[in-house]
C-alpha cells in the first residue's frame, strides 16, 4: 500500500455533509484535559512544529489530505477545549466523529482519569463500544521518576480492560506522533505504511472564532514514522 502525504489546509467550520463519492472521509476529534498536548500533537503532525506557548484552545479545525492506494483519503481533525466545559459543542464532535483520540500527559494522573471520563461519555453518547478510540499518553520525552502512571499500567487499563488502542509519544520532540494517526486510521482499517513521509505544503489554521493561526515558520521537511 502506497500512501502519500499530499496537502494540508485548515477551515473555520468543515462541511460535515460535503463528501465525495471517489474520496474517503475520515472525522477525527483529539480530546483531553487543559495542558496535556492536545494542540501541540496537532501541531507536529501538521506541520513539524512544536508550539511552546500554552493558548487555551476552544475549537480548532484542520484538514489533511492523502493518497492511499490511488484514493483519497480526507481527514478532519477537532482540536477541541479542555480548560472549560461546552456541553453543546462536545455533543456535537462526538456525534458526528468516526473516532477520537484521548490525550492525557504521563506525569499527571489526573489527566488519565479525565481519558476515562471522556471515554465514559462518549460510549454513553454514541451506545457503541465499537467506536474507534486511540489513548494517548504525551510527555514520553520526560524521566522516569517523573512520571505519574507507568506505561504497562497504563497499556494493561486502556488495551485489554477498555479493548482501545494505546500509543505513548512526545509532541516537544515529535516522537510517535505519527504513530497516533495510523493506529487511529489502522481500526478504520485504512493502514499506512512504515515508510518516510513526503514533503509537505502546510496553510494558515483557523480557529472556531474565524481568527487565523499562522505556523511561526515554515518548514519542508518530511516525518519518519518510527
Amino acid at each position: 500500500m502506497n500512501t502519500n502525504r499530499r496537502k494540508f489546509r485548515s477551515q473555520s467550520l468543515p462541511n460535515w455533509n460535503d463528501d465525495d463519492d471517489d474520496k474517503l472521509h475520515y472525522r477525527l476529534t483529539i480530546m483531553g484535559t487543559a495542558g496535556v498536548g492536545k494542540s501541540c500533537i496537532i501541531s507536529q503532525f501538521l506541520y513539524d512544529r512544536f508550539i511552546s506557548e500554552y493558548k487555551e484552545t476552544v475549537e480548532e479545525f484542520h484538514r489533511g489530505e492523502y493518497t492511499v492506494d490511488g484514493r483519497e483519503l480526507i481527514l478532519d481533525i477537532l482540536d477541541t477545549a479542555g480548560a472549560h466545559s461546552f456541553p453543546a459543542m462536545r455533543r456535537l464532535a462526538i456525534s458526528t466523529s468516526d473516532a477520537f483520540v484521548l490525550v492525557y500527559s504521563i506525569d499527571d494522573e489526573s489527566s488519565f482519569q479525565g481519558v476515562k471520563d471522556l471515554r465514559d461519555i462518549i460510549l454513553a453518547e454514541r451506545g457503541d463500544k465499537r467506536v474507534p478510540i486511540v489513548v494517548v499518553g504525551n510527555k514520553s520525552d520526560i524521566s522516569m521518576e517523573k512520571r505519574a502512571i507507568m506505561k504497562e499500567t497504563a497499556e494493561s487499563i486502556v488495551c485489554f480492560d477498555w479493548g482501545n488502542g494505546y500509543v505513548e509519544a512526545s509532541a516537544k520532540d515529535s516522537i510517535n506522533v505519527v504513530g497516533i494517526f495510523k493506529e487511529i486510521l489502522r481500526q478504520a482499517n485504512i493502514e499506512i505504511n512504515k515508510t518516510p513521509l513526503p514533503k509537505r505544503k502546510r496553510f494558515a489554521s483557523t480557529s472556531s472564532d474565524g481568527s487565523e493561526i499562522s505556523p511561526s515558520r515554515e518548514r519542508n521537511t518530511g516525518c519518519v514514522i518510527s
